[in-house]
């Protein structure tokens, strides 16, 4: 891999990083909104339960976006459709370089979580 996909991996994972913290932010101030209870959500490791759920979704779409490459969803695909698109180990490999940057957000979103989850929050 070149500097370039390196920096483009890293740019999409630090703007996907962001856009879920912003949205837990969001979501925790709603939450204390309607509550008023800012000192129970953060003694109930709200942070650290609502990272780890994220990082299993982030897990689910991977797992989603590599399966669509497989023989399978490309068969039934094919005979649904009736076309004429074959199935190939290029398309299987396409999907997974694109389940990969879930992956990694996935990963990432764990160790916040673990992170997270020893500092208290």
């Amino acid at each position: 891999m070149t500097h370039l996909t390196w920096r483009t991996w890293s740019i999409w994972l630090l703007e996907a990083n962001l856009i879920i913290w912003a949205t837990n932010a969001l979501l925790f101030a709603v939450l204390v909104l309607l509550s008023s209870d800012l000192a129970g959500f953060v003694l109930s490791g709200y942070f650290s339960k609502i990272t780890l759920l994220e990082t299993g979704i982030s897990f689910l779409v991977a797992g989603a976006i590599a399966f669509s490459g497989s023989v399978l969803p490309s068969k039934a695909k094919e005979y649904s459709r009736k076309t004429d698109e074959n199935w190939s180990i290029d398309k299987l490999r396409n999907s997974e370089k694109r389940a990969n940057k879930y992956i990694v957000l996935a990963i990432t979103l764990f160790v916040e979580s673990l992170l997270i989850s020893f500092v208290g929050f």
